[in-house]
């Protein structure tokens, strides 16, 4: 049954000596896990302030990020366009505007996505995510899960209304019927499933050649997070889960997501991938190491994803 399943909130009691955490900062070794320890404030008790938000548009040192395309637009220089937030509302900008991220160190940043060809669009965000400076990356992260949770919010969801944006474009309020509109983000739960010294690692379809990684789906109404985890180790593996282990979190921008890591003990048995998987299979400890430190070496930074961080700390138990 699935609500067997215990839950342990093991890895923040006695993190290994590769596992250091804080209560907002993740890293694998000496490197912060990508999009963990935002640097910025949002500002959650001021923005609903009209004047202090008008204010924030005309701070000397406000700037805003710039994105064409769902990707960070680039400037003459080929790096990220980011403007003082006064000449970035003064270019073609998408609805609904400049958006308020937050403060850092006191100044504010803002972020808009420009009308189609204003300016040439950078690499794929991931990879463009994959190695910007760790607190930009936050930064970037936020301005592109808002932007696109807003270009999807224009129309209101209850009544067919036109939205206006207000606490700084992070609440959309429509005037017909008083519908409120907030930030979505989607909870999912990311595991490695794992019995004595063997795990199982899965692949897609789509991946480069060889690349096996942990396994992940979204939570759904109604559920637990350790009953999420069963019930995908049941639907991807067929594979019973006994125990979920706690070990971090990582908001995940594509598009906007909020990944819960665990570790699952599973049952011992036949793994049979379903559908969604080209193949799951068991790994032992020195197989696993392997795989990490060869081919999946080449394809993301070690810092860049929980999943690595799962497997690291599984390897670091055994």
């Amino acid at each position: 049954m699935l609500n067997d399943i215990s839950f342990i909130l093991g890895a923040q009691r006695n993190p290994p000596a590769k596992l250091a955490m804080s209560t907002a900062t993740v890293y694998i070794g000496a490197m912060r896990l990508a999009f963990t320890d935002s640097p910025l404030d949002h500002a959650g008790l001021n923005r609903s302030d009209a004047g202090w938000m008008d204010a924030q548009h005309r701070h000397d040192g406000a700037r805003a990020v710039l994105f064409a395309g769902g990707a960070l637009a680039l400037g003459e220089d080929g790096a990220p366009l980011i403007l003082p937030a006064r000449e970035a509302a003064a270019m073609p900008l998408k609805w609904p505007g400049l958006i308020f991220l937050g403060l850092q160190d006191g100044a504010p940043w803002f972020a808009a996505s420009l009308e189609p060809g204003v300016r040439e669009r950078g690499p794929d965000f991931r990879m463009s995510a994959m190695h910007a400076p760790p607190d930009l990356t936050c930064i970037f992260a936020r301005a592109r899960a808002i932007l696109l949770w807003a270009g999807r919010r224009r129309v209101c969801s209850n009544c067919g209304g036109s939205n206006e944006p207000v606490d700084g474009g992070l609440r959309l309020l429509c005037p017909s019927c008083g519908m409120e509109h907030y930030p979505r983000t989607d909870p999912s739960v990311i595991f490695l499933p794992y019995s004595g010294d063997r795990c199982v690692l899965g692949r897609q379809a789509g991946w480069p050649p060889g690349m096996y990684a942990t396994l992940a789906g979204f939570v759904e109404p109604g559920e637990t997070l350790e009953a999420a985890c069963a019930r995908e180790a049941l639907e991807e593996i067929h594979l019973k889960a006994l125990r979920a282990e706690y070990v971090a979190s990582q908001p995940w921008p594509f598009p906007s997501s909020l990944m819960l890591g665990f570790m699952v003990e599973i049952e011992p048995g036949e793994v049979r991938p379903d559908d969604d998987l080209e193949d799951a299979r068991w790994f032992s400890r020195e197989e696993v190491r392997s795989l990490y430190d060869g081919e999946m070496a080449r394809w993301s930074p070690r810092h860049f994803s929980i999943s690595r961080l799962l497997v690291e700390h599984w390897l670091d138990t055994g």
